[in-house]
């Protein structure tokens, strides 16, 4: 910890103590998934006592920064989950803002897994998973399949989520303590198949982006196997790296 990282300011003591750890997370110096220092190593470098300590470190846990395990220690949950969706730009509109999608949910049931599905989420052969299709659309037309598998016995946990109107990974935090902490995310170009097409409206065998996402908790165990199919006409990259 640098003496730049705590400032002193006329706010309440644990304020500031939380505003460092906020620098220091924010900065990357502690990462998504990285336990924190330990209190009395905590206390020792910012000579303050237990209760301040405790205070600062929850105020970050309802900002949704750290995350304590009992029995391990305090997490970084660092910013909010970041998806190569974030990226794309929709065709239609001149908005240059993020695209904020109407969600419809087309299928939400058990079934048993196939092979790859299995594959992925660490299940044996034949084993039953939560299955969500949502339809995202942009002021009525359809633009992005979403299929999404989860495990069973997760999915008997959080099978009540609204799929439709609030974030899938808020909720799973919020309401079931399930903390998406990692993904690894693939995107590829590829042609539509007819049941694809016909949910997009467009011709089969149309340009597509499909993005396939493998979602893990902090114990590094897959939560969730999604694969999304969208059209391509409507969709354009961009990042800026500085």
């Amino acid at each position: 910890m640098t003496d730049a990282d705590f400032i002193r300011t006329a706010a309440p003591l644990y304020r500031d103590v939380a505003d460092a750890l906020e620098r220091r997370i924010r900065r990357g110096s502690w990462r998504p998934g990285d336990q924190i220092p330990s209190e009395s190593r905590l206390e020792a470098e910012f000579q303050i006592s237990r209760g301040t300590l405790r205070m600062a470190v929850a105020h970050l846990v309802k900002q949704g920064l750290l995350h304590p395990q009992p029995g391990r220690g305090t997490f970084v949950l660092g910013p909010s989950f970041r998806s190569f969706e974030q990226f794309f730009r929709y065709e239609r509109t001149a908005s240059p803002g993020p695209l904020t999608p109407e969600n419809q949910v087309l299928e939400c049931q058990r079934q048993v897994a196939d092979a790859a599905v299995a594959d992925v989420l660490q299940l044996a052969p034949g084993g039953e998973v939560g299955f969500v299709r949502r339809l995202r659309l942009h002021e009525g037309e359809p633009f992005l399949v979403v299929d999404s598998w989860f495990p069973a016995a997760d999915w008997d946990r959080f099978a009540s989520a609204d799929f439709e109107q609030h974030s899938l990974y808020d909720q799973l935090r919020d309401r079931f303590q399930v903390y998406v902490m990692a993904a690894d995310e693939y995107l590829q170009a590829d042609l539509a198949s007819e049941g694809e097409a016909s949910l997009l409206g467009i011709e089969p065998r149309s340009a597509v982006i499909r993005i396939e996402r493998i979602a893990h908790t902090f114990e590094r165990r897959p939560i969730e196997y999604r694969r999304a199919v969208g059209r391509a006409d409507r969709f354009r990259y961009h990042v800026r790296l500085d």
